[in-house]
């Protein structure tokens, strides 16, 4: 099988490593949050710390109807996306993650 140079192939790969890399950290993190009582967690690199903390966050399921439904406080807002689409041929399992990310949009000279 022959491997592309293409950038596009590249960049599939990267994110493919990312979300891979990704996954692995979720799996270690939550084992460890839930041996967290059986600490403490050391390493070549330091000491594991887990940490829990709490904030307050805007409920908007709160708001009356009278808001959620009033135009004048909706904005439009763009979002720039880069995704890899396989083409159907390929085995986009093997090389492709799904894997989209938000990028901030250049500004518009109508903003």
């Amino acid at each position: 099988m022959q491997m592309s140079n293409s950038p596009v192939d590249e960049l599939a790969q990267i994110k493919n490593s990312i979300a891979e890399l990704r996954a692995r950290e979720h799996a270690l993190e939550t084992r460890f949050v839930q041996l967290r009582n059986s600490g403490p967690f050391s390493g070549f690199a330091g000491e594991l710390v887990i940490e829990q903390t709490a904030h307050e966050v805007f409920d908007i399921a709160k708001l009356p109807d009278t808001v959620l439904n009033d135009p004048r406080f909706y904005s439009l807002r763009q979002v720039t996306s880069v995704r890899i689409e396989p083409h159907e041929e390929t085995n986009s399992h093997a090389l492709f993650a799904q894997v989209t990310r938000e990028l901030p949009c250049p500004a518009s000279p109508h903003s």
